[in-house]
């Protein structure tokens, strides 16, 4: 009886004891995620397929490969968000234990969510962004989907990637932000995992307070004159000239200024003036120690060439020129310019900024021997204040080529002026001066008496000796080549006549 009694009790227990001796199944892990409005990471496991479960055991991975219990659960609780784990990308795992105290291995059942880093290539001005693949899902990730924003805005999709390597570069950033990135990792059964957000700054060395272009201005037929100024006191001091022909044309480097010392810098570019118009920037630079070519660090406002063309219909001539664009502080008007008998420009008219047309008629000019080639340049003048010195912009001179009509008196009466109605002396009337000139008087037996090759200069009746001629007929020869290219030449006679 005894021996039966313990047979039926070893019977008994000998699931139990078999039990005991097993370890439940090892929960599967859901996924491994990070909660953005708090930066939790939520943790999710399926229940274990034993049904004797009194806990489940939530487990981090330390740097060595060994891990620490953090956190218990009841057998109904199936998920956790660890709090305490900040933006540190840890690994999980989740193990069961029966009521016997057996707890299950934690096998290859570890989690860990993507890992994200980004760093500003200041070289490149890019964001260069990278991520680890998510484990626990290895063959099963279907694909990464990369967000980003500027900090502050919603993260928009950047990029999508089905295989490594994992990596993204973010060009066309704005500098002196911050940008946030995240990744998004799909299983192929539809389940996501989402990771920490992750910030990076971009930094470039602080721009110069204010750089402007002061004012372009035409020198000659083949230079113009460049000023600029700009704060030199901070760490960028060096300045690159760029230049363009047309608008929408991408500018190009004409000239390079390393560490200026001084605050207002005026540098000269060659071409021919008077059939182009060219527009400028200046782009404060920055070399990197690491980067092989300067950074562009901010520019000026833009400034050009003024071009001055004229055209000229009978008397009428118009003058047309390419606005001035731009002036720090606007563009205030224009002022038209001719050149006087002296050489030096005066002013004729100011016009307002909106317009580049004016017109006058040339026999307003006419004052018997102005140069038949007249001279005009525009101003562009700057409004007042600003930082830089105040600016005007001088155009090319624009040349006007005028036709010379004369006219030759028949007689004249030599002696000293001051008779009224009676001429002293031979001189042509003449509406423009010629570029070339020469007028001769022979008396009748065909000797020279007088020659000259000044247009405003006439003949007062006198041998060159100083003796004033006899009363008589006397022929002349006049040539004049003018402004136009046209050459005449001209005989007649001309009667001296004494009182």
């Amino acid at each position: 009886v005894i021996n039966r009694a313990f047979v039926l009790w070893v019977i008994l227990l000998l699931p139990l004891l078999v039990k005991a001796q097993d370890p439940p199944e090892i929960p599967d892990l859901i996924r491994v995620t990070v909660d953005h409005s708090d930066n939790g990471v939520l943790i999710q496991w399926e229940p274990s397929e034993d049904t004797d479960i009194e806990f489940y055991h939530l487990y981090k991975m330390n740097p060595d490969q060994s891990f620490s219990k953090i956190f218990s659960f009841d057998p109904f609780t199936f998920e956790y968000k660890h709090m305490t784990s900040g933006l540190k990308n840890l690994a999980y795992a989740v193990t069961a234990e029966d009521s016997a105290s057996n707890e299950s291995n934690f096998g290859q059942n570890v989690h860990r969510a993507v890992s994200l880093s980004s760093e500003f290539d200041l070289c490149d001005q890019s964001y260069e962004v990278e991520w680890t693949g998510y484990e626990g899902w290895e063959g099963q990730v279907s694909g990464y989907k990369l967000y980003g924003a500027l900090a502050g805005d919603p993260c928009q999709e950047l990029n999508y990637l089905t295989s490594p390597p994992l990596s993204f570069t973010h060009t066309h950033v704005e500098v002196d932000t911050t940008y946030v990135y995240y990744v998004e990792t799909f299983k192929s059964n539809g389940i996501t995992s989402i990771s920490a957000i992750d910030s990076v700054t971009s930094f470039i060395p602080e721009a110069p307070s204010y750089i402007t272009i002061d004012h372009i201005s035409v020198l000659d037929e083949f230079s113009i004159e460049l000023q600029f100024s700009a704060d030199i006191a901070g760490p960028v001091n060096s300045f690159r000239i760029m230049r363009r022909g047309n608008t929408g044309t991408p500018f190009t480097t004409i000239q390079t200024l390393e560490n200026l010392s001084q605050s207002t810098t005026v540098i000269q570019d060659q071409f021919p003036t008077g059939n182009t118009s060219y527009q400028y920037i200046i782009q404060s630079i920055f070399q990197p120690a690491a980067c092989s070519s300067p950074l562009e660090i901010s520019e000026s406002n833009t400034g050009n060439s003024i071009l001055l063309q004229n055209t000229l219909d009978e008397s009428l001539l118009t003058l047309n020129w390419t606005a001035y664009s731009e002036y720090e502080t606007g563009l205030s008007g224009y002022t038209i310019q001719r050149r006087g008998g002296d050489g030096e420009f005066i002013d004729i008219e100011t016009v307002g900024p909106g317009i580049s047309s004016w017109q006058e008629s040339l026999e307003s000019v006419v004052n018997g021997f102005q140069p038949g080639e007249i001279h005009y340049r525009v101003l562009a003048l700057s409004n007042e204040g600003g930082l830089g010195d105040p600016g005007i912009s001088i155009s090319n001179i624009s040349s006007v080529a005028v036709e010379t009509q004369i006219q030759v008196p028949s007689a004249f009466t030599p002696g000293n002026p001051g008779s009224s109605g009676v001429d002293h002396e031979f001189k042509v009337m003449m509406d423009f001066g010629p570029r070339v000139y020469t007028m001769m008087v022979f008396d009748r037996a065909g000797r020279k008496v007088f020659e000259t090759t000044q247009a405003d200069e006439g003949w007062d009746g006198r041998f060159q000796n100083g003796e004033f001629v006899n009363e008589g007929v006397y022929v002349y020869y006049i040539q004049y080549t003018d402004y136009t290219g046209l050459t005449k030449s001209l005989t007649g006679t001309v009667t001296v006549l004494y009182p």
